[in-house]
């Protein structure tokens, strides 16, 4: 699985790869679906309104509950995104219009 996701450009090294891999018991969203809310965090980050971190949690426990709708994430689920993806920071947005 490792291998398949550096073919797919999933994640940049090896390294990375592998330890996704083994992380992916514990973890309740697989790497490609965490890749969709990463997606939508950026998305609005463009569009110049940031994502807060409950809506990706929101986000996340629907992708969860198609699968199983008693699912639900743990309580430090945003510490752990937060540590598995440090490009997604928190950052101050920009004005988009001067009045």
């Amino acid at each position: 699985m490792a291998i398949e996701m550096i073919a797919t450009g999933t994640a940049p090294s090896l390294t990375i790869a592998s330890a996704m891999v083994r992380a992916v018991p514990m973890m309740k969203l697989m790497p490609e679906e965490e890749r969709i809310v990463l997606e939508y965090c950026y998305f609005c980050y463009h569009l110049g309104f940031p994502s807060i971190i409950w809506q990706l949690r929101e986000i996340a426990t629907s992708i969860i509950q198609k699968r199983n709708p008693q699912e639900t994430l743990r309580k430090i689920w945003e510490e752990a995104f937060k540590r598995r993806h440090p490009e997604a920071k928190t950052g101050l947005s920009k004005q988009l219009d001067f009045i």
